[in-house]
């Protein structure tokens, strides 16, 4: 029969279509960047489950009773998974095998002025035109949250302290904080000099539309991709205050000594129920970092503008919701154990 030939895309043609300047299919198969993800997050499920399966029993705090299981720390337990299972124990190790502690110059305000340094080159590199610079901007971001995890060892080495907790009320706690919040400053001004150099187009952002719309030839406005990097960045600093609050609640019940044995052994059925850890798990992917690391993975990936669209349109009622169960699971520990001396 003939007429003209077929023009429509064909499916190999289609899997080739960008999705953000570069698209996360290429030629029809996996690219490298998603493989490397995959094999991230299965590594973190599975640590999860052995993390969250082995941690045992809170030990008996009382004097009448002793344990050799270790007391987990609730700031690890909430911590997300990249600081976690990697930068945290990376750290750990680092300082072991080199004794950095132990160096006169080396302070942990010290590391957090280097850190800064390296989370300026981070977004400078994050605004690059060139998917591949943007990737390697993503990897120096990592080193500067490695160099956050190890201000923190060795402030715990130099005062011969062993347990994860944050230092509240520190001078160093708000130099930490400050440039947590200076690093993610750096990093949403890179991402806009980025979007805005190369503007997304319309409805390219909204993948969880059903049915979804088609993207159009509009490019997205300045002035909308300026609100969306403001109510991420607005919403990073509301759940890393979020978390903090909660992390220090959960800590002060759960690290308080009971002095009779049956407190403890409720303060312990407690913090190993499944409620409990499901809490503190939830904080993994609910914090300021866990939210970064979504963001991250999305530029390694090469699909930022939809992710943030995501976390503007959805970031705020997924945060509500984990909110509203810790806190209610907060007032229901605090008012069980309101009677342990």
């Amino acid at each position: 029969m003939s007429g003209a030939p077929d023009e429509s895309p064909t499916i190999m043609e289609l899997t080739r279509l960008p999705l953000d300047g570069c698209g996360l299919w290429r030629h029809g198969t996996l690219t490298p960047a998603i493989v490397v993800c995959l094999i991230l997050a299965s590594s973190f499920i599975v640590a999860d489950l052995y993390y969250y399966g082995v941690l045992g029993e809170l030990p008996c705090q009382a004097s009448n009773c002793s344990s050799t299981i270790p007391q987990p720390s609730v700031k690890l337990m909430m911590q997300d998974h990249m600081s976690h299972y990697i930068h945290h124990y990376g750290a750990e190790e680092f300082e072991e095998a080199t004794s950095l502690a132990d160096l006169p110059f080396i302070t942990p305000n010290f590391i957090t002025t280097v850190h800064i340094f390296v989370g300026a080159l981070g977004g400078y590199l994050v605004s690059s035109e060139h998917y591949k610079i943007r990737q390697i901007a993503v990897g120096v971001f990592q080193f500067r949250i490695f160099l956050d995890m190890m201000d923190g060892v060795v402030y715990r080495r130099q005062l011969h302290q062993s347990t994860y907790v944050n230092g509240w009320g520190t001078l160093g706690y708000y130099i930490d904080a400050g440039a947590d919040v200076l690093a993610s400053v750096i990093l949403v001004y890179g991402l806009f000099v980025y979007l805005a150099r190369h503007p997304p187009r319309r409805n390219e952002g909204l993948p969880l539309r059903h049915p979804p719309e088609p993207i159009t030839d509009v490019p997205v406005s300045r002035s909308t991709i300026q609100l969306t990097l403001v109510i991420c960045l607005i919403q990073g600093c509301m759940r890393g205050m979020l978390w903090d609050r909660y992390q220090f609640a959960f800590h002060s019940v759960f690290s308080k000594v009971l002095h009779h044995k049956a407190d403890a052994m409720l303060q312990a059925s407690i913090f190993n129920s499944t409620l409990t850890r499901a809490v503190l798990w939830l904080w993994k992917l609910s914090s300021a970092e866990g939210m970064l690391g979504f963001v991250f993975f999305s530029i390694f990936l090469d699909f930022t503008w939809p992710m943030l669209v995501v976390i503007r349109k959805y970031g705020f009622i997924q945060l509500a919701v984990v909110v509203t169960i810790s806190q209610l699971h907060a007032w229901q520990v605090s008012e069980l154990l309101a009677k342990a001396a």
